[in-house]
């Protein structure tokens, strides 16, 4: 998202105060939930308080990203988490609780705030993710399905030129 170390200093600091931030997302890898230029509301969390599905802002390596949170798992005392940005295939390097900046809990949309966290906002990124995985397989069954009928299908249907009788 942004690389500043300021604008990361400036973020926290009015969370620190429990002021909630607002800025535009730049970028992609939040796609659809987040779009680029789309104005994100920030508010404080405590690392104990994720769960897998929020939406955390976290610093990685010299900026800060919004990204989702898909793995939480414990490393002694501290807690570490699995992001992934919806649009991506991979995850990003695991971070630390200390990385955690903030939680993204809503997307201004059309003059509307969608809200990012909660049980409805997990369901209907569940939702979204299942109709997209829906949507690859039958595009992949189109292709690959005919290819296999015919490569299937018995010879005496087929002339000599290789069409269907």
């Amino acid at each position: 998202m942004r690389d500043s170390a300021l604008f990361t200093a400036v973020i926290e600091e009015a969370l620190a105060t429990g002021t909630n931030v607002r800025f535009r997302a730049q970028g992609t890898s939040m796609s659809p939930t987040i779009r680029d230029g789309e104005t994100i509301l920030i508010a404080a969390v405590s690392p104990d308080e994720v769960v897998r599905g929020d939406v955390l802002l976290c610093r990685h390596d010299k900026r800060v990203l919004a990204h989702r949170v898909v793995g939480v798992t414990t490393h002694g005392a501290a807690r570490v988490f699995e992001l992934r940005g919806d649009a991506k295939a991979g995850c990003d390097t695991p971070v630390g609780a200390d990385d955690v900046v903030g939680q993204v809990i809503a997307v201004q949309r059309d003059g509307r705030l969608v809200g990012l966290c909660g049980r409805g906002a997990r369901l209907r990124h569940t939702a979204r993710t299942a109709a997209s995985c829906a949507k690859s397989l039958v595009v992949s069954t189109a292709i690959i399905l005919p290819r296999a009928i015919v490569s299937c299908w018995p010879r005496r249907f087929f002339r000599d030129d290789g069409l269907r009788i």
